[in-house]
């Protein structure tokens, strides 16, 4: 019988030492924890960006920056067959497309020339080689890094190539008496 006894012993021996191991591991637990058991790590959060690092930009309306503040300039010495209500519109249209590379009011940019003075580099200035330089592009500038794409990229209609053509022709003479 003594077999018997010292057999039951050993057992209970060892559940009271597991006893105190099974507290210490149950302790550990939390069961606060959400669904997996992994509380949210703070350093691999996405901070929130402060609202002034990013502002909107300043609504802009097509035409609005060109000539002088959206002021539209008075054309002088305008070829025949070429009207004040042309350059208006020109002015328009140069703002919703041009003014991507040759700048507001056509001061230039470096990708593109300035329009707004008498100095040429393809052609002399004149009306018709206005529009004829709009709607063909400049492939192969000789000193800006931008190729002008025909129609300056846009999907203008011949009329409003003139159009285009009669504002870059009064900017090119607003210096001129």
């Amino acid at each position: 019988m003594r077999e018997t006894t010292a057999s039951r012993r050993l057992p209970a021996r060892a559940l009271w030492l597991a006893l105190p191991l099974a507290a210490a591991l149950a302790s550990a637990c939390k069961p606060d924890l959400p669904p997996g058991g992994y509380t949210a790590v703070s350093h691999r959060q996405t901070p929130a960006t402060p609202e002034w690092s990013h502002p909107d930009p300043p609504p802009v309306t097509p035409g609005s920056a060109v000539g002088g503040g959206g002021a539209k300039i008075v054309a002088k010495n305008l070829p025949a067959g070429v009207t004040q209500a042309m350059v208006d519109q020109g002015q328009e249209l140069f703002g919703q497309t041009c003014t991507a590379c040759h700048g507001a009011g056509g001061a230039g940019s470096s990708v593109a020339p300035p329009l707004d003075d008498r100095e040429w580099l393809h052609i002399s200035g004149a009306y018709p080689e206005l529009v004829t330089i709009i709607n063909a592009g400049v492939a192969n500038p000789k000193q800006f890094p931008g190729a002008m794409p025909p129609r300056g990229g846009g999907n203008f209609t011949p009329a409003q190539i003139g159009q285009i053509a009669a504002y870059v022709y009064a900017l090119s003479q607003q210096g001129e008496s």
